[in-house]
């Protein structure tokens, strides 16, 4: 196991996550996303660098589960601009976000040329060289936690940042992440206005546990208190994930999203990005003119949350 510094990143929904993957590409850094069904881990090799894009090379693999842990890998030549991120999808205050992003993307979203009969052929293994297996490969059965435990420290030893869904997988990383070369990051907003509007424009599709694709404005005309239960979820979630790392004494270290500074953390990632490049604003200040009540109404409802509420930032709780 190397013993170069490894940057665990323990970020919920809507928590910087894109942000920070974003900046560890920037700086040339591998980055592993930990989902339930795969781990996808990126190599950027940056060929020419200017301060809004970079000339790079993505090395991208996927592994997964398919009758044993397999791995495939793709590269990807591209000028990868930093800034001006995409809309978000199933904005509540601008549910036309389809209309501003690149043709290719809309087309690819809405039109799936596979048949349900050729996902099932070409899951073999023996097409795992061709692109049809890998853009089937992130769909496979979730991964087989005993496996990963006995394979954990091989996938990570070469990565310098994690994130995505590793609360999944702690039980595997629990002796990784107590090391000394370990830093486990607990991202927090104290600007908790911001943080509740940018939630709530993702009502939709954030937390599909509690509300699967319902209108904010909907819901919150029927029964605010199912609002306020959605918004009390993410809450719950940081709390929770504290409280574990407390009870089995794991070192962690607390972020402010707001005004802590990303070169003090990241020890040596020294290209920095716009910090809010990712923010879902963006989507936000291209809503058309009969449509710019709902950023008002949000707003009002994230604030009548807080006085409900009363919540409190992370690290003060």
């Amino acid at each position: 196991m190397t013993n170069k510094t490894r940057y665990f990143y323990w970020g919920f929904t809507d928590s910087g996550k894109n942000y920070v993957n974003r900046l560890a590409k920037h700086n040339g850094k591998v980055v592993a996303n930990f989902f339930d069904n795969h781990i996808l881990k990126t190599y950027t090799n940056i060929h020419i660098h200017e301060e809004e894009w970079d000339d790079v090379t993505f090395t991208t693999k996927i592994i997964h589960y398919n009758n044993g842990l397999k791995t495939v890998s793709k590269e990807q030549k591209t000028i990868f601009k930093y800034l001006n991120y995409p809309h978000a999808p199933h904005s509540t205050i601008n549910d036309k976000w389809l209309e501003h992003v690149n043709p290719s993307e809309v087309y690819r979203r809405k039109n799936n040329i596979l048949s349900k009969e050729q996902k099932e052929k070409y899951r073999d293994w023996k097409y795992h060289k061709s692109n049809v297996y890998y853009k089937l490969a992130d769909s496979f059965e979730k991964l087989n936690l005993s496996v990963m435990n006995n394979h954990i420290e091989e996938i990570i030893e070469d990565v310098d940042l994690l994130d995505s869904n590793l609360l999944d997988f702690f039980d595997s990383l629990e002796n990784i992440i107590r090391q000394n070369n370990s830093v486990n990051i607990i991202p927090y907003k104290v600007n908790l206005l911001d943080s509740f509007i940018s939630k709530l424009d993702g009502f939709q599709m954030l937390n599909t546990r509690l509300e699967d694709h319902n209108d904010l404005f909907e819901v919150y005309e029927q029964d605010k208190e199912r609002v306020w239960k959605w918004l009390d979820f993410f809450l719950h979630e940081q709390n929770f994930l504290v409280d574990k790392f407390k009870a089995k004494n794991i070192p962690y270290v607390y972020f402010n999203l707001d005004e802590d500074n990303y070169t003090d953390l990241f020890v040596g990632w020294d290209k920095s990005i716009t910090r809010d490049c990712t923010h879902r604003k963006y989507g936000w200040e291209l809503v058309d003119e009969s449509e710019r009540w709902k950023y008002n109404k949000v707003v009002d409802i994230a604030k009548e949350y807080m006085t409900v509420r009363q919540p409190k930032p992370l690290e003060l709780r």
